[in-house]
């Protein structure tokens, strides 16, 4: 079946963002269950000479609008360094695993959202909980606007507890601008 409308608007403008994906992960499932997007791929970029940075980016979660929410979303995740095979398979599985959160929960995700057990994160050992933030510069990329809406990229940043004790956006964005958030820890 081909892509939605929605999703093919999305690809295009990860496209234009990043340029074409090294590789990419499809998890699909053979019998749709109402309610959960059928299908999310996984695109990767590999570091190069303008990025030192893994990204990877969800295509498929905003085939559905996110429940209780005015707007779809799709997840972005960096690493600075370069993966072996199955650590990026580790994090393929993650994030694919948390595309289906709001969908199984029944509640929306969105920018600032802490999430205090959103499953093993790989590489950062230190990290069990997740940040979802917007765009990191001013100059940043956070919203894809599609025909059938808005589409807020969130951005996955795994935290400590003790990061996410500290309850007020500002006062973990302030701790947090203490590391490298992209480096694993």
């Amino acid at each position: 079946m081909p892509a939605a409308p929605i999703l093919r608007q999305v690809y295009r403008a990860h496209i234009e963002h990043f340029g074409e994906p090294n590789s990419s992960v499809v998890f699909d499932t053979p019998k749709q269950k109402d309610g959960f997007p059928s299908r999310v791929e996984i695109l990767i970029w590999h570091p190069g000479d303008n990025c030192d940075m893994t990204t990877f980016s969800t295509i498929g979660m905003a085939s559905l609008p996110l429940p209780k929410a005015n707007h779809r979303a799709e997840l972005h995740f960096a690493v600075r360094r370069r993966l072996e095979q199955n650590q990026m398979s580790d994090v393929c599985v993650f994030l694919a695993n948390l595309a289906m959160y709001p969908f199984q929960t029944g509640e929306p995700l969105d920018w600032w959202h802490t999430l205090s057990h959103p499953g093993r994160l790989p590489l950062f050992s230190t990290a069990k909980c997740l940040l979802l933030h917007p765009r990191f510069v001013n100059e940043g990329w956070d919203c894809i606007t599609t025909n059938d809406g808005d589409v807020h990229i969130l951005n996955a940043v795994p935290i400590t507890q003790e990061e996410k004790d500290l309850r007020n956006v500002s006062a973990i964005c302030a701790r947090l601008g203490e590391i490298d958030i992209f480096e694993p820890r």
